[in-house]
Parts: structure tokens; C-alpha cells; sequence
């Protein structure tokens, strides 16, 4: 029956073509999704690394939920002073620490139009000059009010170059600036417009209570996180004013990883549903398509029943020959989401966020597929098979 099966798809293929398609859309929103999710999680997880780099931070006791300066979401903490980065840097274990200062900023391109990719945050950073986990690869940090730094695809997507003069509306002022440098963080930015500030500059923008929201702490060679941490909090339980606690850099670098995995949930949901509305049209192509084939071939069904074929067998062979129509289909649907995340990376990049890494394809994502294109294939055909079997051996005639 299993050749039954196969020689019944030959004979027939252009029916079955419009069931190989509908498969291969629904697989292929599926066999995308996963794979943009994967994409975009490794996107984001490099960018955490690369932006949080340090051992430990030093950031409020207390959580205070809401919105933080830089747009990001999740839960913010209470403020701790930025003076304390001069009490941590004593600390034994401790080769240098930060205040972390931040805030929002305007940034006008050569084109003289704000410098901003789709819903990407733009923000200012102040750029110390010990730190060495950001490289200026290009001019020099800079050294006053009317003077920035910019990230590397920041400095790309604004037409700007190094030395260039423009505006920027920084903490609501607009202030003539000139770039005097490009800064590599190391890893994509995910089209985040970034410009670096000196030092005071940021601090009278955005700190100008002293306060700051993390400070980002750099252990001596050999020191682990765990015990840079241990040696911080008796002292910062001394300064019981500052509201303080430490947190080793990987559970920091955890909590920002979780929250974006949170947040591209609802991406991967988002377009599931897409891919199930897509999946239930197809069964009922694929139910249509193979309701047509049987009555068209009920006398052929008669006959295999006259010469001894059993309804399970007729049954199985129907059954087959959608197996057949599902894996087909599904393997064409891998190919085609992995086509469909090539086109999403390009439109992407031209909005400026782009995508590190080239594009997944695990087991996971092929076993999924195939299962579910080669379940929905056999589900939508169960019906008509059922009706074959129960032919009988008299309609032959």
C-alpha cells in the first residue's frame, strides 16, 4: 500500500502541489520566527556583554518600577550616589569604579534631521577617561560642553565624520557640537543612536543632584566577582544614607538578559499567530484537496477493496501519501523562513538595527517544523481517509 500511496501522488501531483504550498507558508512562518527569535536573542545578549562589562555594581537597595532615562524597560532601582564611586574605588579587591551617567539626547545628522532608527533609543553616555572597556578608535574622547564621541553605527547612520560640526538637544538644551571621535563598544548597537560625553558635562545634564542609577565597579586581576562583592557590601552597609547593594556583574548582566528574553516572548508570540492562522487555512486546503482526490478516486478505492485491501490499509494509504505532502512541504517551509529572516535582516539593517551573527538553523527548529507541517498534513487528510476506507468493494463495479 505504501507504493499505492506514492504512485497515487504521481499520478496526481498537481493536485497535491496547492497542499505542498499551503504547508510550506505556515512551516515557513514557524521555521522563521524561531529562527529571527534566535538571531535577535544573540543580537541582544551581545550587546549586554558588551555594555555591561563590569565585575560588580553598585545600584539602589530598593526597587523603584518605571521607565529609566534611556528608554529600556524592566524594574529601575532607587538612585545612589555618584560621590560613592570614590569610597568603592578603596575597597580592597576593587581596581577602579564608575559612576554609570546617562540620559536622553537629540543628535541632528548631516542631513540636518534627527539621528534615530525606528523605536531605538537615543541617549548620551558619559565616556571616562580610565575606561577601558570602550575604545576610541578614531580621533579623541572629548574634553568639554561642545564636544562628543559617537558609537561607531551611530557615527555611520548620521552621514557624520570625525570633526564634523552639528546640533544636539541635550537635556533639553540645543547646544553647537563637534564630533572629535568614534567609540567601539565591540559588538552591534541594534540601531541605539549613542554619543559619549565627557565626564562633567553628563554629570551637570543628567546628575545634577548627584545621583545616578548604577556604578559599575572593576576588580584587580585574580579577584572573583563573588568575593568583589563580599568585600563591598560592610562597606556599603556603612553608608546606610546611600540605600546601597552589590550585585556581581554576571547576575546584572542575567537580569538585563531575562528581560529582553521577556520582551522578544512577545515577538515570537506575536508572529505564531501568523503562522497558526496560516497552519488552519492550509488544513482546510489540504482536507479540500484530498475530499476532491477521493471521490474522484472511489472506484480506484473500490477496486484495491475488491482485489483485498482492508479499510486500514486504504486508510493508511491515504494517510501516506499526506505524510508525504506534509514533510515535502515543510522542508520547502525551513528553506523558505530561512529566506524569509534573509529579508527581515536586510529591511532591518536599512532602519539601522542590525542583526549579529549569521542566520540559525538548529534541530530544533527543523525537528519542530517538520513535525508540525507533516501533523497538520495528516490531521487535515484524516477525514477523506476515513471516507476511502469505507468505500466498498461494490462501487467498482
Amino acid at each position: 500500500m505504501r507504493l499505492v500511496a506514492l504512485r497515487g501522488i504521481r499520478a496526481h501531483l498537481v493536485r497535491f502541489l496547492l497542499s505542498v504550498l499551503a504547508v510550506t507558508l505556515g512551516v515557513a512562518f514557524v521555521a522563521g520566527t524561531f529562527s529571527l527569535r534566535t538571531m535577535m536573542s544573540s543580537t541582544f545578549t551581545g550587546i549586554v556583554d558588551s555594555s555591561m562589562p563590569a565585575d560588580a555594581y553598585v545600584r539602589g537597595a530598593k526597587p523603584a518600577p518605571g521607565k529609566s532615562m534611556t528608554g529600556t524597560t524592566g524594574e529601575t532601582r532607587t538612585t545612589v550616589p555618584a560621590s560613592l564611586a570614590g569610597t568603592i574605588a578603596g575597597v580592597e579587591g576593587v581596581d577602579k569604579a564608575f559612576a554609570d551617567i546617562s540620559g536622553p539626547i537629540v543628535l541632528v545628522g548631516a542631513d540636518g534631521t534627527a539621528v534615530q532608527s525606528t523605536q531605538s533609543p537615543s541617549f548620551a553616555l558619559a565616556l571616562h577617561p580610565d575606561d577601558t572597556t570602550v575604545k576610541v578608535v578614531a580621533g579623541h574622547a572629548p574634553t568639554g560642553p561642545d564636544q562628543i564621541a559617537l558609537e561607531s553605527a551611530t557615527l555611520e547612520s548620521s552621514g557624520l565624520v570625525v570633526r564634523d560640526r552639528t546640533k544636539a538637544v541635550v537635556a533639553g538644551v540645543i547646544r553647537d557640537v563637534q564630533v572629535v571621535g568614534e567609540v567601539s563598544f565591540g559588538a552591534p548597537a541594534a540601531g541605539a543612536t549613542i554619543v559619549f560625553l565627557d565626564v562633567a558635562t553628563a554629570t551637570s545634564a543628567y546628575s545634577r543632584d548627584g545621583m545616578v542609577s548604577t556604578i559599575s565597579v572593576y576588580a584587580t586581576p585574580g579577584v572573583a566577582e563573588a568575593d568583589l562583592v563580599a568585600n563591598l557590601t560592610p562597606v556599603l552597609a556603612h553608608e546606610k544614607a546611600a540605600a546601597a547593594q552589590a550585585i556581581t556583574g554576571d547576575a546584572m548582566r542575567t537580569e538585563a538578559r531575562t528581560d529582553i528574553e521577556g520582551q522578544l516572548g512577545f515577538v515570537q508570540m506575536f508572529m505564531l499567530v501568523f503562522a497558526g492562522i496560516s497552519l488552519f487555512v492550509g488544513a482546510f486546503i489540504i482536507s479540500n484537496t484530498f475530499a476532491m482526490s477521493v471521490r474522484q478516486r472511489m472506484r480506484e478505492f473500490a477496486l484495491l477493496r475488491a482485489i483485498g485491501a482492508s479499510p486500514v490499509q486504504v486508510f493508511a494509504s491515504i494517510l501516506i501519501q499526506a505524510a508525504v505532502v506534509g514533510l515535502a512541504g515543510s522542508a520547502l517551509g525551513i528553506g523558505a523562513g530561512l529566506g524569509l529572516v534573509s529579508l527581515l535582516r536586510i529591511v532591518f539593517e536599512k532602519v539601522g538595527m542590525d542583526l549579529s551573527g549569521s542566520i540559525p538553523l538548529d534541530a530544533t527548529t527543523v525537528v519542530i517544523s517538520l513535525l508540525i507541517g507533516t501533523v497538520v498534513a495528516v490531521a487535515a487528510a484524516a477525514l477523506p481517509a476515513r471516507r476511502a476506507a469505507l468505500t466498498a468493494p461494490v462501487e467498482a463495479m
